[in-house]
């Protein structure tokens, strides 16, 4: 015989899962980690995208020319201003 369980309770005791939050806010400045196809300069953040399968995204716009990309969260540091190695 089957154990009745109230609807409600029946996922009481699921593992909770903690969803994973985006460092960078809307409008910050960041750079690309050292890398073999990483850009140089600086870029601002423009959107905050879902994960894509290898972590949470940002849509990214430079500074330098306006040119927009998508990257992982992985792949961006906080900008540090006035540091040669970002060009300015």
């Amino acid at each position: 015989m089957a154990k009745d369980v109230d609807p409600r309770e029946r996922f009481r005791d699921a593992k909770k899962v903690p969803v994973p939050t985006h460092k960078f806010e809307v409008g910050v400045r960041v750079a690309c980690k050292p890398g073999p196809f990483a850009a140089n300069g600086q870029f601002r953040v423009i959107r905050q995208m879902p994960n894509g399968g290898n972590g949470l995204q940002y849509r990214i716009r430079s500074d330098r020319d306006g040119h927009e990309r998508v990257v992982v969260e992985d792949a961006l540091m906080r900008a540090i201003q006035g540091d040669s190695v970002f060009g300015e």
